[in-house]
Order: structure tokens, then sequence, then C-alpha cells
């Protein structure tokens, strides 16, 4: 068992920042309750989508990330997975406000996100406290919006690497959360493999309450699951460098991950199939923008 200081992450290359979450968080979990529902080998029941998809978020200390599709609905109708391009919504107007003022957020093709188009800006960064308005306009008119505050950021105080039964070259990564217990605060963490795709992912099972850590605040800090994946363990490779994030939370988005983590976990039985959209902050649309306390620390995992 090896117990080291926390290694506090320097400010990560455009390549290790970009998230998936990086998975596109919202968008992929409407997509993969369809895919779910409707697989018939490698394609998705579909029909002609209506309404908007929104997966935005704002770290404290960062750029705001938005990224849109539209939702895929679950039908007779069939069409590849590889269309899934097609959903992508590329043309719309983009804003966020914090109250003083407002930025229009430019939308550019990233292949370090899934899907990999995003709508950001260097204009603005968050601010631990402050409230963030995004507005989403369409060109057919569709019209989306949602209001989000970011927390105090949360901290990380060591982690600690430990071996696994089954393999001489995995490890479980813990961390130690460093945060007042007389609060009642809500935790999610995302990592990511330095040189794997599509940047940070929401880790797996890594979502948390202060009333649920131990007395010693130890959390398990797993990969993150790519859900087109067909294998998976949620421990890292020895040599590799694992940036994780630690973000404090508010209600809503905790209510958000932990129905996504139910979806997740559900969507891969057959006796138990989704078939509801996640429940986000968006009025007007689907998916959720929210405001993250987050801080970054980066790992060798030896």
């Amino acid at each position: 068992m090896i117990q080291r200081k926390v290694q506090k992450a320097t400010r990560p290359t455009p390549a290790a920042h970009r998230p998936h979450s990086a998975l596109a968080l919202a968008a992929l979990a409407v997509m993969t309750v369809a895919v779910t529902a409707g697989c018939n080998g490698d394609s998705l029941q579909s029909s002609d989508p209506a309404g908007i998809v929104v997966e935005g978020w704002i770290d404290s200390g960062r750029f705001p990330v938005v990224t849109l599709t539209r939702p895929i609905v679950v039908t007779g109708k069939y069409q590849s997975l590889e269309q899934l391009e097609s959903y992508l919504v590329r043309w719309a107007r983009v804003t966020v406000s914090d109250g003083e003022r407002e930025v229009v957020l430019t939308g550019h093709k990233d292949k370090f996100y899934y899907p990999p188009y995003v709508y950001t800006t260097t204009e603005m960064r968050g601010e631990p406290g402050k409230t963030y308005r995004l507005t989403v306009d369409c060109t057919d008119g569709t019209h989306a919006e949602a209001v989000t505050t970011i927390p105090q950021p949360a901290t990380i105080d060591s982690f600690r690497i430990a071996g696994t039964a089954t393999s001489d070259t995995l490890r479980q990564l813990y961390a130690y959360i460093n945060d007042p217990r007389t609060e009642d605060r809500k935790y999610k963490l995302f990592t990511h493999v330095l040189g794997a795709p599509y940047g940070y992912r929401s880790a797996y099972l890594g979502l948390t309450r202060t009333d649920l850590l131990p007395p010693s605040g130890e959390i398990s800090v797993n990969r993150g699951r790519l859900y087109s994946a067909q294998h998976f363990t949620p421990y890292f490779t020895t040599g590799s460098s694992v940036v994780v994030k630690l973000a404090h939370i508010g209600d809503d988005a905790y209510r958000y991950w932990r129905a996504f983590e139910d979806m997740a976990d559900l969507s891969r039985n057959p006796l138990f199939p989704v078939t509801n959209n996640l429940e986000g902050n968006v009025k007007g649309g689907l998916g959720y923008w929210f405001g993250y306390g987050a801080t970054y620390y980066r790992v060798t995992i030896k």
C-alpha cells in the first residue's frame, strides 16, 4: 500500500484538458438510451429528431464548454451508428452571461470531445460564487436556456495507490477529500489517462456526498467508462499518468449524475431497460448546464 502526497496538476495541455467527459454526457446518455432500447447489429432505431440536447459546464478558473446535438428518438427506422455525427448542431448562437456581461461562444470541430464539435470562448472564466446563464438559439427557432452557480472548489489532500488481486500491472487509486464535514457537500470525479482519447470521462462510481464519506475522507478513483467499449476495468495501468478532476457540485448536478450512473448500470441489464431521459436543468431542451468548483491533480501510477 503506497501513501503519497497529492501532486497538484499543472495546467493540462489542451489535449489533456478536453473532456468526454470527453464523453459528451448528456447527449451520450440520451443516445445510450436509444441504442440500448433499439440496437440491431451496428444500427440503431431512429426518427427525425426534434428539440435540442445540451451538455455544458463551466469550471472554476476555466472556460465554458458546450456541446449541442439533436435527440435520437426510438422508432422502427434504422440508421448506422457511424451517422451519429449528423445529429450535431453546428450553427447555433450560444451565449453565456455572468450578470455583468455576455459573451458569444464560438463553435468549432474538436476531435478530443465526443461528439467532436464544441462551443467555447476564451473571454470568460468561471468564478466560484458567480451565477452563469446559458442561452442557445438554433436556426430552426429552437430556444433553450439554463442557469447554474459555481460552488467553492473542492480539494484533495493526498492519494493512495494499492495493488489489485487480479493483476500485477493494474492499480486501484484512492483520493482523500480535504473539505469541511460541517457542510452538506456533493462531489463528482472525472479522470483522464494522458494519451487516451476523448479527454476527461465521468469516473465510474465517482459520485459521493459529505455524509457518505468515511472519517478519513477516502473515495475510490476509477477510470471513466467508454460506453461503446466491450470490456472495462476501473483500475489504472502501472506507468500511466492520470489527471483527476474533483468537482464540488450543486443539488441539480448531483441528481443528474446520480441518475446517469443508475442509467449506465441498468442499461446493460436486459431485464431493466432504460426508457426515460435523464432529468437535467435545461429549459426548452434536454441535458444540463452545470457549474463545477473544480480542482485538478496529476498522479503517476506506480
